[in-house]
């Protein structure tokens, strides 16, 4: 089963990529405000037990880059939502 996902270009810029056995998200965020919000996403992980579910990366200008392993690509999509980074979640 596969998620859809819409989210506010105006407020963010979201690709992703296969890499390999990952999923690799690049995130720009157009507003800091949202920068907190990004955090606890990766806060979420981080309070697990397993080290290798995303590798979360922070650049210059408000970018991310976060490789998420393909068995928490829901979670991960599930994460953004909760933190209203994604307005619209769909299964098909």
């Amino acid at each position: 089963m596969n998620v859809e996902y819409k989210y506010d270009e105006n407020l963010l810029e979201l690709k992703e990529f296969v890499n390999g056995d990952d999923i690799e998200f690049l995130i720009t965020l157009h507003d800091s405000k949202l920068k907190e919000k990004i955090v606890k996403v990766r806060e979420f992980f981080e309070e697990n037990r397993v080290l290798t579910d995303i590798h979360y990366y922070i650049h210059p200008n408000n970018r991310y880059q976060v490789i998420v392993r393909k068995d928490y690509y829901n979670e991960f999509i599930i994460q953004l939502f909760r933190q209203q980074l994604v307005k619209e979640l769909i299964w098909v």
